[in-house]
Formats: structure tokens, C-alpha cells, sequence
């Protein structure tokens, strides 16, 4: 075997670790691979699925739009760099994932950054919002077809009952491996352990971790209820995502096409973010029904724990930017 066999061989390696993005013509323009890690059951996967059928009837089928639910095509952050180089895979995160691209993105992920839905859904409509998606498209060569995707407010998971950060201490808590969402994690009083949500039942249940921190769909879809006791009602983040494509490869679409698929995606994460909300609310009723114990808290405790954050991570020009649209 000679060096250039070798050399495609080892390259064609590389390319396909991800063997779902190899396979049925994945790489060619007429197909979208949606990646998303929650399950088939969120209202957001839900929301996807109407995306789908509004690109695929709008482009009257020359775009064949792919859901991959639960993490099943790979981790975002190798999805991301797959986006980069202009593979045809959109990958549904939140800030925390894009900050290392565009620092700024890792105010929208802080804790009580936002009150509520409503302020961060004007956020994201703003000029400023805009701005910073302009700027992951020139830093990174991705872009948000639309980012109004809400997943919900964050509580905590526990199974010990909770009042305020000091009864956190020693919790080891599961945490997305970023710098934001670890230091949420420090000042609302756990110890942060990175772990893939895929892996979080297991992780609970084998002693891994503790506890974990989520929003009602996601606790609910991954079954928590069955192996954990309580949720305390924090809110600490309101999270909203988006759907991140390569720019390199909308580009290579029709015009009428890209506006398309920046429509659906508005329209169904709209959607999806008010089915979110009136599901949400049924699920942790449901959950209670299951034995849990679901309460609310008083925050001021934790909001005083967690004022430095935004400071500590460089993000306090951002926030008076976020400020500046909310308050």
C-alpha cells in the first residue's frame, strides 16, 4: 500500500468518526442532519419534527431535513467543528457551547441574568443579538438560522431538600463542560462535575454525581423522577437555544431556500418555546404525582451568591448590553 492510499484511507477515518454523518449521501447539500440531545418526547424535538415538514414541503423536497435525538449523532462540540468546515449538520445549543467562539454568547446561560421568557426572548430579537450572531459567522463560519428555541427555566435536582446554596456544599453536581455553566454551578453552592446529559441517569444512579441542574422537560424526558427525590424551583437560567448551521454551507443554497430555512425555524421555535412553557408546568405536576417533592424557594440567597459571575468571566460589558434591551 502506498502513502497517498494511505493518506485517503486515513483521511476518509477522520471524516466519518461520526458514522451517521457519512452515510446515505449525508455530506451532500440536499440534506440537513439536525442534531439535538434531548429525547423524541421535549416539545423542542417536537418542534423540530414541524421544521422538518415546513422546509421539506416549502423546498418541495430539494432539502431532506435528518432529526438525530439524544445525542445520538455525537457531541456538540465535535459537531460544531464539523459545521466549521462546512459539513451539513446543525447542532441545537445554547450560549454556553458558542462562548468559545463569541465570548459574549456566555451571558444568555448566566445565572439570573434574565427574569423570565419574555426578557430574553426581547434580547434575542434585538440589534445586539444580531450583532453577535454576525460575529460568530465571521469568527467560527456558523450562524443561527434562529435562536428563539426556549428549553425552560433551570432548577435544581437533588436528594436532599434544598433552601440555599450552603446546602449545596459537598453535592456534587452534573455540569456541561463550560466555564459559565461550572461557575453557576460553584456559586449556586455544588461542586461541578462535567458529564454528557446522555450519560446523566446512569451517572445519578451509580453515585457519579448527585444531583443536576435542568429544566422540567429535560428532567422529566430523561426520567430523573424515578431515581431522584426532590426539585427546588431556582430558575436560576432561563434557556433559550438555536439552531447553528455552517455559513459555508447555507451558502452554497438558493436564496429562496436559505429564506426558508430561516423561517421555518423561527416560526417552529416559537412554537416549540410556547409548547415548552404550558408543558413544562405539566410535567412537574406530573412528576409530583410520581412522589417527587417540587417547591419554590426564596432566590435572593442564591441571586446574592451568584452576582460575581458575570465579573469573574469577563462578560460584564455584555451584561450591560443584555441590560440595556431588558431593564
Amino acid at each position: 500500500m502506498n502513502r497517498l492510499t494511505l493518506k485517503i484511507k486515513y483521511t476518509a477515518k477522520v471524516l466519518c468518526f461520526i458514522p451517521l454523518l457519512c452515510a446515505g449521501g449525508a455530506w451532500g447539500a440536499e440534506s440537513l442532519n439536525v442534531s439535538t440531545s434531548l429525547s423524541p418526547d421535549d416539545p423542542v424535538y417536537k418542534g423540530l419534527q414541524s421544521f422538518k415538514k415546513d422546509v421539506e414541503s416549502g423546498t418541495r423536497g430539494e432539502i431532506k431535513v435528518k432529526l438525530f435525538s439524544s445525542g445520538q449523532l455525537g457531541a456538540d462540540n465535535e459537531l460544531l467543528q464539523h459545521a466549521q468546515a462546512g459539513s451539513n449538520v446543525a447542532v441545537v445549543v445554547d450560549g454556553a457551547r458558542l462562548a468559545q467562539f463569541v465570548p459574549e454568547f456566555a451571558i444568555l446561560p448566566a445565572p439570573f441574568v434574565f427574569k423570565n421568557y419574555d426578557a430574553l426572548k426581547r434580547f434575542i430579537n434585538s440589534p445586539i443579538f444580531a450583532q453577535w450572531n454576525e460575529k460568530l459567522t465571521a469568527e467560527a463560519g456558523l450562524t443561527a438560522l434562529s435562536f428563539n428555541w426556549y428549553q425552560g427555566a433551570r432548577m435544581l435536582i437533588t436528594q436532599k431538600p434544598v433552601t440555599k446554596p450552603a446546602d449545596l456544599s459537598g453535592v456534587r453536581v452534573r455540569a456541561l463542560e463550560a466555564p459559565v455553566t461550572i461557575e453557576t454551578i460553584k456559586c449556586l453552592g455544588g461542586s461541578p462535575t462535567p458529564l454528557s446529559w446522555s450519560e446523566i441517569y446512569s451517572s445519578i444512579q451509580t453515585g457519579v454525581v448527585d444531583a443536576a441542574e435542568a429544566q422540567p422537560t429535560a428532567i422529566y424526558g430523561s426520567k430523573l423522577y424515578e431515581i431522584t427525590k426532590y426539585i427546588t424551583r431556582t430558575e436560576h437560567i432561563h434557556l433559550m437555544t438555536g439552531i447553528i448551521v455552517s455559513q459555508k454551507w447555507l451558502a452554497t443554497l438558493s436564496a429562496e431556500n436559505q429564506k426558508i430555512l430561516k423561517e421555518a425555524a423561527s416560526k417552529n421555535g416559537e412554537l416549540a418555546s410556547e409548547n415548552t412553557i404550558n408543558v413544562g408546568e405539566k410535567m412537574l405536576q406530573e412528576m409530583a404525582s410520581k412522589g417527587m417533592t417540587v417547591s419554590k424557594v426564596d432566590v435572593q440567597p442564591f441571586i446574592d451568591a451568584c452576582k460575581y459571575v458575570p465579573e469573574k468571566l469577563g462578560l460584564s460589558a455584555a451584561q450591560k448590553q443584555v441590560n440595556s434591551i431588558i431593564n
